[in-house]
């Protein structure tokens, strides 16, 4: 166990970044986001039942089934044992397939994710990124409408060479609350003044603040998020993979995709631009159980020779890095004794989950080469996404507090002309 412990102290390094979230709002001419009182209760066992429990807890059960099979001298699952790890392959896939999906028919939910990036062209040129998102999503129910509020920040913190006149394409602030279902609010942020703001308990990390507007032409917008902010179908576990690949077919061809709506029914419900379900995609996996918690860690290493000639994962990664058409996973520089846990495939996933199935959270750390925005070259990321079930975290109120003062600065009936006028900042 000493050994495993050292190799994931390795892979998890990666993602212990020294925190700086980009998220909230600069308190300017309206009202503040509040960005301190988000996600406070990430570590909150959540009390819905998922759609997907019982297969969560059928994977586990057969796992268990062949690993207990195989202990080593200090009675601990033998994570080296070939049958042990076809039988991690095989869960691990279904359990991050699982949890997925299980968003689809969730009440609520939010999550919050930190993402760095370094895009390397060569010849000195490269840009270095940080992207931050947020997602509150409330489903429409017999008791109340849809709502979703969520936000996107994103900038570069190191740019040289032929990067330089191309900065603003790596950089954007946008935000959106949908309300009642099918109504839609719009806002842009100032990329150019954000910086550190105050401190999150619960996320441990310093909050980063910008400037918001309201965009008059996209505001109260209504038509186009019926079918999105309603529960999802249930598919059954058989049917899955399927449904990864026609929504990676729709997603890369649709031209019309809607900035603000991760959840839209021509996005993906899969995360990580993987079909986790393909054969043979997982190279390596082992799973942890946490006695005192409940809770479970998953680390798979994705084959991507495997996953760069699967169709639906090659789609989905070209239309997340659109206009890209020939990009791919790159594996690292492995030494002959880098095998299993230690292998560089350049896709590794460590997700962790309730013990009902639902995400607690998950990290993505990948390598991909090829068109990057309009630039040739190597790109890689680490991303840590992590989730709150909870009725604090998932409270709606607020927001829409602050949407209404902003309809009060906008004027519904001129916001053009109030627009024309000044700066409207939410």
């Amino acid at each position: 166990m000493k050994k495993i412990v050292k190799a994931l102290s390795v892979i998890i390094a990666p993602f212990l970044f020294v925190c700086a979230f980009v998220s909230g709002c600069k308190k300017s001419k309206a009202v503040e986001m509040g960005s301190k009182s988000i996600m406070q209760d990430v570590d909150v066992p959540p009390t819905q039942t998922p759609a997907y429990e019982q297969y969560s807890r059928q994977a586990i059960a057969e796992y268990k089934a062949v690993a207990d099979k195989h202990l080593d001298g200090d009675g601990e699952v033998d994570i080296e044992n070939a049958e042990v790890i076809q039988a991690a392959n095989k869960a691990s896939a279904k359990l991050y397939a699982y949890a997925c999906y299980n968003e689809r028919s969730l009440d609520k939910y939010a999550w919050f994710n930190h993402q760095t990036a370094g895009t390397n062209l060569g010849g000195g040129t490269y840009a270095n990124i940080i992207k931050q998102d947020y997602y509150l999503r409330v489903n429409e129910s017999e008791e109340h409408c849809g709502y979703n509020y969520t936000y996107t920040c994103k900038f570069a913190t190191e740019y040289s060479g032929a990067v330089s006149p191309f900065k603003g394409a790596f950089e954007e602030a946008k935000m959106a609350i949908i309300t009642d279902t099918d109504t839609i609010y719009k806002f842009k942020g100032n990329t150019g003044n954000m910086q550190p703001g105050s401190y999150n308990e619960a996320l441990g990390c310093n909050i980063f603040e910008t400037d918001w507007k309201t965009q008059n032409n996209k505001w109260g917008v209504k038509g186009g998020y019926k079918d999105v902010m309603v529960k999802g179908d249930f598919i059954h576990p058989d049917d899955i993979e399927a449904d990864i690949i026609k929504q990676a077919e729709d997603y890369s061809t649709d031209k019309n995709l809607n900035d603000y709506a991760p959840d839209r029914p021509w996005s993906t419900t899969i995360h990580g631009n993987i079909n986790i379900l393909a054969e043979n995609v997982v190279k390596y996996s082992t799973i942890f159980e946490d006695p005192e918690t409940g809770k479970y860690l998953i680390i798979m290493n994705i084959d991507t020779e495997v996953a760069n000639k699967d169709e639906a994962s090659l789609k989905m990664l070209r239309r997340t890095n659109e206009p890209s058409n020939d990009c791919k996973w790159k594996s690292g520089d492995n030494d002959p004794d880098d095998v299993n846990l230690q292998e560089d495939t350049g896709l590794r996933i460590i997700f962790s989950l309730w013990d009902n199935g639902l995400f607690y959270h998950y990290m993505i750390s990948e390598r991909w080469n090829g068109t990057i925005v309009i630039f040739d070259g190597t790109a890689e990321s680490s991303i840590a996404v992590y989730y709150s079930y909870s009725g604090r975290d998932c409270d709606m109120t607020a927001n829409l507090e602050r949407l209404e003062e902003a309809k009060k600065l906008m004027g519904d009936a001129e916001a053009a002309i109030c627009y024309k006028k000044e700066e409207i900042y939410v």
